[in-house]
């Protein structure tokens, strides 16, 4: 690395855990887990792995080991083996061995990698980080790339942990990073729970923004629509349904002329009555003019009728309205 971070002398003692100062996380990496388990595997094989420690007069800062330091308060130690660095060590120094005790262990993930490129940053001698030594983290080093990353660990708690859940993309993260923070955090809970994909992600927050637009208002008071927190909290409906719907209502928002011409076209249907053996479904979100009319039946007989019920149909002054498009609103002029 181009410091000398890597060469810093180490020293092990034990060290009282109340000298090390919960609330100081600046060195922090790592992420919570639910699946960490270290409570039992202290129990069992005791500390395997001594954190690592920054000296100081009356307090030591924690480096690494913030997971194990919590598990051995959990079990109520009252001290621990730890590696300890000199009081003097640079604080950039510190930072590269605090990110070198992750990095070079397993893969960081898209918080942990934030979290390591912004205390480098903080710390590094101009707030620049050498490429060397990103390189030899396994940190990105294209500037770009890197200014995103850094801001992930800046966001809501609930953003960040859309994106450790993988309900949220990193693409997807930026564009709520730069939304107000209200709505970043409701929308994050809905990726959450409708888990959809990033084309969707993207076509509900696109609808939101234009809504709010359009209407004078804030993406979070457009989320904030009664029916749309119906939805989400509609038990009866499963992931793909609340999805569906949550979409459809946004859609409806944004494009009032839909909602027009929904209505529309169901009176029309109404008075064609069809019964139940003729199904006629409008263009998709009604754009363009292409319409389906599905037959079922079970004997030969039924289609006879069925064909007689095609022949009234075709001289139906209200089907011939819809084809037209004349007086049903939405042939004309279809959505946007």
């Amino acid at each position: 690395m181009a410091s000398d971070g890597a060469r810093v002398e180490e020293s092990t003692r034990v060290i009282p855990l109340r000298e090390i100062d919960p609330g100081n996380e600046e060195f922090r990496i790592t992420t919570r887990r639910a699946g960490d388990d270290f409570d039992s595997s202290l129990q069992r094989l005791g500390l395997l792995a001594a954190p690592l420690v920054l000296g100081g007069e009356r307090a030591v800062t924690l480096l690494s080991g913030f997971r194990r330091v919590e598990a051995c308060r959990r079990l109520g130690w009252e001290a621990i083996a730890a590696r300890v660095l000199p009081s003097r060590t640079p604080l950039y120094a510190c930072a590269l061995k605090a990110v070198a005790e992750n990095s070079l262990q397993r893969p960081l993930n898209l918080i942990e990698t934030s979290r390591s490129l912004s205390l480098l940053e903080r710390h590094a001698p101009g707030g620049k980080i050498p490429p060397e030594d990103a390189a030899a983290l396994g940190l990105p080093g294209h500037t770009g790339l890197t200014a995103r990353l850094k801001t992930l660990c800046r966001m809501p708690a609930e953003v960040q942990e859309a994106v450790l859940e993988d309900a949220v993309s990193f693409a997807m993260a930026c564009e709520l990073g730069r939304m107000d923070e209200e709505a970043a955090v409701a929308l994050a809970r809905l990726f959450r729970e409708l888990k959809t994909g990033l084309n969707k992600q993207r076509e509900i927050v696109t609808l939101i923004a234009e809504i709010a637009l359009r209407e004078g208002s804030s993406p979070r008071a457009v989320l904030s629509d009664p029916e749309l927190t119906a939805l989400q909290s509609a038990g009866e409906l499963d992931r793909n349904e609340k999805t569906r719907c949550i979409r459809r209502r946004l859609r409806q928002r944004r494009f009032p002329a839909l909602l027009a011409a929904e209505s529309s076209f169901q009176a029309l249907r109404q008075r064609l009555k069809l019964g139940e053996n003729l199904q006629l479904a409008p263009p998709r979100d009604f754009e363009g003019t292409r319409f389906t009319l599905t037959l079922s039946f079970e004997r030969l007989e039924e289609v006879g009728r069925l064909r007689a019920k095609l022949d009234e149909l075709m001289h139906h002054p209200d089907f011939k309205t819809l084809l037209t498009g004349k007086g049903t609103g939405f042939a004309e002029d279809p959505v946007p």
